[in-house]
């Protein structure tokens, strides 16, 4: 196996391992284990969200949960 390949496949198993001790922290802690999801979006979208979330003192994860929360209270009512 040529060094390149190896040191691909230790940094994906030290990230695979990082993700594992994290998410044992996280239950051991009482939070909530975070999982991730991917949003397709034009490069033109991306940066008007992230400038919003940013002007407003949060990240993108964080407008995208509370628009999503939001439309889901929305349609409850209507």
């Amino acid at each position: 196996m040529a060094k390149k390949d190896m040191a691909s496949m230790l940094d994906g198993f030290e990230a695979s391992a990082q993700r594992e001790h994290a998410a044992k922290a996280s239950v051991a802690s009482g939070e909530s284990v975070r999982a991730t999801s991917l949003i397709s979006m034009t490069q033109e979208e991306k940066e008007r969200y992230t400038a919003f979330a940013k002007a407003h003192g949060m990240s993108m994860s964080s407008l995208v949960r509370i628009a999503i929360d939001k439309f889901i209270e929305g349609s409850k009512e209507g």
